[in-house]
């Protein structure tokens, strides 16, 4: 009986978990991401928690680049780790149905 990829990556329980977590990682970085740019209150302890978060996920992109900006230098550091990590996680993924 063949078993189409799909099946493989959905059935495959580590799979998943590598799957899931690179979501929440991304998420937690997309997140702060979107909260920077829209200008949220930085005393919020929402704010504050993604910020902590975020940071300590992407510490080792920080000041990659230097835009002047802040937003910008948020935006360009912070996503480039959050797509970092999702090629790496779909990478790993992929690795992990084929065992």
């Amino acid at each position: 009986m063949r078993t189409t990829r799909a099946y493989r990556t959905h059935a495959n329980p580590i799979a998943m978990v590598i799957r899931v977590v690179t979501a929440i990682v991304v998420g937690i970085i997309v997140l702060h991401i979107l909260l920077v740019l829209l200008e949220a209150n930085p005393a919020n302890d929402l704010v504050r928690t993604m910020g902590d978060w975020a940071g300590s996920l992407t510490e080792w992109s920080e000041n990659l680049f230097t835009p002047d900006s802040y937003k910008a230098r948020i935006f360009v550091n912070e996503g480039l780790a959050a797509v970092i990590y999702a090629l790496i996680g779909g990478a790993l993924s992929r690795a992990a149905t084929r065992f």
